[in-house]
């Protein structure tokens, strides 16, 4: 089975729908019923759910873009099948939703259908000039051409970013702005605006648009970084390339991870705190889950091997993040050392970013580039329990993990965080196993 997945129509008065985010990534198996794209209409927000089991075989819309209802944005089919027909025919609807906006008169009828006749057999049609062929082939917009006309912008130095890489108006704005030249930053006209209210450089700016173009929302994400990174929100979802999901331990889980740091601490560590426990349950996790452990540079998400772990602290009411290098291969007291001894732009590229909210002030995980996922806990919660007619304390732990939606999904963040939960509940076994090898 193969079908082409389309824009929906998510009211009748529904003109463009934009992909939010896609849950699956190109080549991803996915079930009946599974959720694999969110959109965003005019007025709300709906779900793409699979209408078969197949596999994800091509994206067409990525996020962020906006196309009319009824619009492919990709192809669902057995990783198997031969999809070379279904590939025809949604390019031919793309290209079909530029040639429909391409501006041409309409076919003539009646008495002008005569005339017309009556010119064709009276007189041979003259060539097009060829600057008019070359115009003709470039696909662009009718608001896109006629904004070229007014801002004297040659299309065929413009780079589309609509459907089918057609040329839009924000493209020619786009380009008219930067001067015409393709090699400056490219930044839709909103996002510019949004860099000048901001005081935001455009030079230091990641784009997340079509053709790694700069949007409102990357502008945004750029005003609210920090010298220790890029800072979430709070919400779910935030804006630009990063997300983030939310998730609270379970009893068990909650109790061991707080129960073994006072054991440890107890024992043999005084100076242990439930931030050492956490590297290394999360280092546990990580193992299990390799593609949290990464980082993203050059367009590309490389799984590392060595786990350096960027941790954020609080020193004297300021922020400070420094790297922990190898901690797959540390002891319990290794760590502590490590977490001792940390300095502020000690050196390092970060694999995984790790912050422990009750040590700091913090609104929020702060994802220490080039990681491609930064970890959040806040263990000190506490919930109510009904007990002999009373109500009983227990530990409350939380766990946010933000991460780049370029290297990394939802199923992915959530698969994560449940094996971090498995890891807390051994939280024991694990400080022990750390000094295997180590001393």
């Amino acid at each position: 089975m193969a079908t082409i997945v389309k824009m929906p129509k998510l009211g009748l008065e529904m003109e463009q729908g934009t992909v939010l985010e896609w849950f699956f990534r190109t080549g991803e198996e996915v079930s009946e019923g599974d959720k694999i794209a969110e959109v965003e209409s005019e007025k709300s927000i709906g779900e793409v759910d699979a209408r078969e089991s197949g596999a994800i075989r091509r994206i067409y819309i990525e996020a962020g873009e906006s196309v009319p209802p009824g619009t492919p944005i990709g192809i669902l089919a057995d990783s198997d099948a031969d999809v070379s027909e279904l590939e025809a025919e949604a390019e031919a609807e793309l290209e079909g939703d530029v040639d429909d906006e391409s501006g041409s008169d309409p076919e003539p009828t009646g008495a002008q259908a005569e005339d017309a006749e009556a010119t064709d057999r009276s007189e041979p049609p003259e060539p097009a000039a060829s600057s008019a062929d070359e115009t003709d082939q470039i696909k662009a917009s009718p608001r896109a051409k006629k904004r070229a006309e007014e801002l004297g912008v040659d299309l065929a130095g413009v780079d589309g970013t609509g459907p089918m890489d057609s040329i839009t108006a924000d493209d020619v704005e786009a380009a008219s702005d930067d001067g015409g030249e393709t090699d400056q930053i490219k930044a839709s006209p909103r996002a510019k605006k949004r860099a000048e209210e901001l005081g935001v450089d455009l030079a230091g700016v990641d784009g997340t648009g079509p053709m790694d173009s700069i949007t409102a929302d990357d502008v945004e994400a750029a005003a609210e970084t920090e010298p220790t990174g890029i800072r979430t929100g709070t919400s779910e979802t935030t804006a630009g390339r990063y997300r983030r999901v939310t998730a609270v331990a379970g009893p068990a889980a909650g109790n061991a991870l707080l129960e073994t740091t006072e054991s440890v601490r107890s024992a043999f560590e005084e100076h242990v705190t439930v931030t050492d426990v956490l590297l290394v349950v999360t280092s546990d996790a990580l193992a299990d889950r390799p593609l949290l452990n990464g980082t993203y540079t050059e367009s590309t998400h490389q799984v590392q091997a060595r786990q350096d772990v960027a941790l954020v602290t609080e020193r004297d009411g300021e922020p400070v993040a420094g790297v922990i290098p190898d901690v797959e291969t540390k002891s319990l007291t290794g760590i502590v050392a490590e977490r001792e001894a940390i300095e502020e732009d000690a050196g390092g590229r970060p694999t995984f970013t790790l912050e422990n909210t009750a040590d700091s002030d913090a609104d929020g995980p702060r994802l220490i580039p080039p990681s491609v996922a930064a970890l959040e806990v806040d263990p000190s919660g506490q919930r109510a329990v009904p007990d002999d007619g009373g109500v009983d304390l227990q530990p409350l732990v939380t766990a946010s993990l933000s991460y780049d939606t370029r290297a990394l999904g939802r199923r992915e963040a959530e698969s994560f965080l449940e094996r971090l939960f498995d890891s807390f509940e051994r939280a024991s076994e694990l400080a022990l196993q750390s000094y295997r090898g180590t001393e």
